[in-house]
């Protein structure tokens, strides 16, 4: 029997399908985005963060954004 995909962390998951429902207003969903050489983080509430090298710098920025979105 074959075993189920395990997904790749580091994969970038590409943009989000038309039958994906739209956040909330006031939630925030965030993705990271290749450019090149580089990843950023983005958010659907218009956030985004640096361009960055390292993909786990990327997903940690969206994560810090989730915690506190007005910033620091």
């Amino acid at each position: 029997m074959p075993q189920p995909a395990v997904p790749n962390p580091d994969a970038n998951p590409g943009p989000i399908p038309a039958s994906a429902s739209a956040p909330a207003p006031g939630e925030h969903r965030t993705t990271t985005v290749e450019q090149g050489r580089f990843c950023s983080a983005r958010c659907s509430c218009g956030w985004r963060g640096p361009a960055r090298r390292a993909r786990s710098k990327a997903r940690s920025d969206a994560t810090d954004h989730l915690a506190n979105p007005l910033g620091p």
